[in-house]
């Protein structure tokens, strides 16, 4: 029984990041965090 009650936080927790990770308003900026690698960085 407790090892069933931590699955379903665990399982909780997961869909609670997933969500958070592909949520809409969250988009422009993981898309243009993609970018930062690309950019041409002079000292």
């Amino acid at each position: 029984m407790e090892t069933t009650i931590y699955l379903l936080i665990l399982i909780a927790a997961f869909v609670g990041v997933v969500i958070w990770a592909f949520g809409r308003k969250r988009k422009a900026r993981f898309e243009k965090d993609a970018e930062i690698p690309f950019e041409d960085k002079k000292p």
